[in-house]
């Protein structure tokens, strides 16, 4: 099994934007994803259904309050589950982190997921900046994606997240950066583009994505209709695709194993 956490130091950037709708992108594909929402705040909750907040989660089975299975909640897409973050109030949320932060938690806690869901990948959302639910997830999961908003600030905090990697490296194995994927490109914006091109000059072309998020304000629909954007209408809306070629990219990358019997040629007619 394979788990990619999502992560910023900043927050705004678009990582439960890209977390459930990769997650969505992967189960489409074909792969069994169970999607982990980590961040105090909810904002899986928050995004698709007020629900979900109130309900048992992350939290709840890392304290021995509820199991995996009670805190699963399945999906209509075939193949994709998500897990909220549960019954967190807010004065235990730097005791929730201080627990998260060694990863013994988090290994826990994917074991528990893949025994009792299967899943081929865990997605894993969390809040923003380095603090002990977000270390701990880099401790625990296979591999690190983070989205790189286009604007100016951005720009100046997206190598933190390689050092952070390196310094934990030193002491354990952790999670590999499999990549950074622009978000909120503002194509018409000569400042956006600015980012954007100094990203492509900062990073190897290993470490980008081909593909951008756009700023769009379908994104904005979708939340608020509780969903993610590829089931907002029917047909899903354009920018669905950039998900599905992130997670074509993502599968390579984290070598993940094929979801159909044959990664080759199929022919059309045979």
């Amino acid at each position: 099994m394979r788990s990619l956490v999502v992560a910023s130091q900043k927050g705004g950037v678009g990582k439960t934007t890209l977390s459930l709708n990769l997650s969505l992108a992967f189960a489409s594909a074909g792969y069994n994803t169970v999607l982990l929402d980590t961040d105090p705040q909810g904002a899986i909750g928050l995004s698709l259904s007020k629900s979900l907040t109130t309900r048992a989660g992350v939290a709840d089975c890392v304290a021995g309050e509820a199991s995996v299975a009670e805190a699963m909640v399945q999906t209509k897409v075939p193949g994709f589950a998500l897990m909220p973050v549960g019954k967190l109030a807010p004065a235990e949320t730097h005791s929730f982190g201080a627990a998260m932060a060694d990863g013994k938690r988090f290994h826990w806690l994917l074991e528990a997921v893949s025994d009792e869901h299967g899943a081929d990948l865990v997605v894993v959302d969390t809040p923003c900046g380095f603090g002990g639910i977000t270390t701990g997830a880099l401790r625990a999961c296979t591999h690190v994606i983070s989205p790189i908003q286009a604007e100016p600030i951005a720009l100046r905090s997206v190598t933190q997240l390689l050092e952070m990697v390196k310094a934990l490296g030193e002491d354990a194995e952790v999670a590999r950066v499999v990549g950074f994927v622009l978000s909120m490109l503002q194509t018409q914006d000569e400042r956006s583009l600015q980012v954007a091109r100094d990203v492509w000059d900062m990073f190897p072309r290993d470490l980008l994505f081909d593909v951008s998020i756009p700023r769009d304000g379908v994104f904005l629909e979708a939340s608020g209709a509780g969903v993610p954007v590829g089931l907002l209408r029917s047909p899903a809306p354009p920018v669905t695709h950039v998900f599905d070629l992130v997670a074509a990219e993502l599968a390579r990358r984290m070598e993940l194993a094929p979801s159909r019997k044959s990664d080759g040629p199929q022919s059309l007619l045979d």
